[in-house]
C-alpha cells in the first residue's frame, strides 16, 4: 500500500466515523417524528433481536430518517418513499399487510435482485443505500457497537493464529470501514 492511498483511506474512514457520529448526536438532540412502521419492519428484518437488541431496539429507524435527510451515503429524503414503492412492487401489493414470514422472503428477493448483475433496463435500486444505513446506524450505536460486538479502543498486537470459541464475537475499535 502506498503512503497516499493509507493516507486517503485514513482521512476518508475519519470523515465516515465522523458522518455517523454527527447523525447521532443530531439524532439525540432532535425530536424525531411518530414512530414509520416501514422502517421498523425493514430494520426488524435486516437485524432482528437475538441475544442482543437489534436494529430498532438501537434506534435505527430514527437514525435512517434523519440520514437521509442530511444525505449519508448518498442517500435522499425521497429514499424511504423509493423503498416503499420497490418492497410494494416485490410483494404485489402492501408490503406492510404482510406476515412477518412473507415479509422476509420479499425482502431476501429484493436483496438479491439489487445485488445481481445490473442486467440492461434494469433501474438502480434504493435498496442497498438504506440496507448500507442500516448497518452503519447499528454498528455505530451503543448496542451495535458494544454490545453487539466486543469493544477494544486499542484492540492490541496482531495475532495470526488467535484461538476462537464459538461464542467470540468479532471485535469493534471505532473504524466504519465503508467508503464514501
Amino acid at each position: 500500500m502506498q503512503r497516499r492511498e493509507l493516507l486517503r483511506m485514513s482521512v476518508l474512514t475519519a470523515a465516515a466515523a465522523a458522518a455517523a457520529r454527527n447523525i447521532w448526536s443530531a439524532l439525540a438532540a432532535e425530536a424525531i417524528a411518530a414512530p414509520d412502521a416501514l422502517l421498523d419492519a425493514v430494520c426488524n428484518l435486516v437485524i432482528p433481536d437475538t441475544d442482543t437488541p437489534g436494529a430498532t431496539a438501537a434506534g435505527v429507524p430514527a437514525f435512517l430518517k434523519l440520514a437521509m435527510t442530511h444525505g449519508l451515503a448518498r442517500a435522499s429524503a425521497t429514499d424511504r418513499h423509493a423503498l416503499e414503492m420497490e418492497l410494494n412492487t416485490a410483494a404485489k401489493g402492501t408490503f406492510l399487510a404482510l406476515s412477518g414470514a412473507e415479509q422476509h422472503l420479499v425482502l431476501e428477493a429484493l436483496d438479491a435482485a439489487a445485488y445481481a448483475s445490473a442486467a440492461p433496463g434494469n433501474l438502480p435500486s434504493v435498496w442497498p443505500r438504506i440496507k448500507q444505513l442500516i448497518l452503519m446506524g447499528y454498528y455505530t450505536s451503543e448496542i451495535g457497537g458494544a454490545r453487539e460486538l466486543r469493544y477494544q479502543l486499542v484492540p492490541g498486537r496482531f495475532d495470526p493464529n488467535l484461538p476462537m470459541a464459538p461464542d467470540d464475537r468479532a471485535s469493534s475499535n471505532d473504524w466504519v470501514g465503508l467508503r464514501f
